[in-house]
């Protein structure tokens, strides 16, 4: 996610926090210290206000933190990868390599982040409660206090069974378990997860109208983004199931464009990148392929040394990302163009080039292919 800094790894996890955490950090803080603490403990001085402000916010953060490990080590346990947890304005996300193989996997996964904080909610409870008992002042269990509540909210929120949330993927899991279809699971939770939208949007509309407008527009825009997100998970939903079940032998470019290892970068500039206006191209020597010539290949070079550069001085060398067979499926041509960072997978079967399968092709057939389901 863009402007996100990582602070560490934990369990092979990549843990990084968007700026936009800074929002909701400062924000506790600066409640909890000028208004929360002053009206209920006035001899409070304000280091101390602020100090505890700013120890509630941290208690909330590790809060969500662990709510996504759970879910991150549930997956990592069910064989799913996880390769980083994203903690932003509207809680957390972690990024898992492919969705659940079964309703089983989806189940476990979803219930392990409303089952620790449901865990956290009772040990916060049981700490400022015996804190209470033993006679602790009052401000200093505040904060256990409040992030136990939060936490109750957390699992009550999460369990709505509208998807993208806890609930939802839990209700999916069901229906897809006794319906046999994820591709019908996901429409009929991200239909409910699009309706929850909306009712938080308008909820937070009225909520503004009546005068808290602050609280109203948080409203607005957590429902704003679960129904944005509801959406896109259902279309990834389809395309996912919908290119698992394609060979990329019949998805190619079969009439491939290549060019020879020994023309000069000024030749390869003028006759195929200008000509043909692609970003990328196979390199072939004594017909075999041996990588990809790129436009960011050239521009390592210095606009001199074109007419004195061959081709292959300057390939990216081919490599099992480069590289897909025909009988493979569309997703995994997917999979390895994201990672390439080519934007182009090469269909081999054995040393022979069959065809090319691009970013492009790939988008645009998205696009086709959402106009006609519309």
């Amino acid at each position: 996610m863009k402007g996100s800094f990582v602070i560490g790894r934990i369990k092979g996890i990549e843990i990084e926090i968007n700026l936009s955490w800074l929002i909701i950090f400062g924000l506790i803080t600066f409640t909890m210290a000028t208004n929360y603490f002053p009206q209920n403990y006035p001899d409070l001085s304000p280091v101390t206000g602020w100090i505890l402000g700013g120890t509630m916010a941290i208690l909330m953060l590790l809060s969500i933190l662990l709510h996504e490990l759970s879910h991150s080590i549930v997956s990592i346990k069910q064989g799913i990868g996880v390769k980083k947890i994203t903690l932003f304005i509207f809680g957390g996300i972690a990024q898992m390599d492919k969705e659940p193989d079964n309703p089983i996997q989806e189940l476990k996964i979803a219930l392990a982040g409303p089952a620790m904080s449901l865990i956290l909610f009772i040990i916060f409870t049981f700490i400022y409660t015996l804190l209470n008992y033993m006679g602790v002042e009052s401000y200093l269990i505040a904060p256990l206090i409040y992030v136990s509540s939060v936490n109750l909210i957390i699992v009550l929120f999460n369990m709505v069974p509208a998807f993208p949330l806890d609930g939802g993927r839990v209700l999916r899991a069901l229906i897809w378990h006794f319906q046999g279809s994820l591709q019908k699971a996901t429409k009929i939770t991200s239909s409910l997860g699009n309706i929850f939208g909306y009712f938080l949007v308008f909820l937070g509309l009225y909520i503004a109208f009546t005068g808290n407008v602050l609280n109203g527009m948080w409203f607005v825009f957590i429902g704003w983004f679960i129904r944005q997100l509801s959406e896109s998970s259902y279309q990834n939903t389809v395309m996912t199931d919908l290119f698992t079940k394609i060979k990329v032998s019949t998805f190619m470019s079969k009439n491939v464009i290549s060019v020879g290892s020994h023309i000069s970068i000024e030749a390869l500039v003028e006759n195929y990148f200008y000509k043909y206006k692609f970003t990328s191209f196979p390199v072939i020597d004594s017909d075999k392929v041996i990588g990809m010539v790129t436009v960011e290949n050239i521009k390592t070079l210095n606009r001199e040394d074109w007419d004195r550069t061959i081709v292959r001085n300057i390939i990216t060398p081919i490599s099992d990302d480069l590289i897909v067979h025909p009988e493979n499926n569309v997703s995994a041509a997917i999979k390895k163009i994201f990672q390439n960072g080519i934007g182009r997978v090469l269909v081999m079967d054995g040393e022979a080039l069959t065809g090319i399968v691009s970013r492009t092709d790939i988008l645009n057939y998205i696009r086709i292919h959402s106009q006609l389901e519309e």
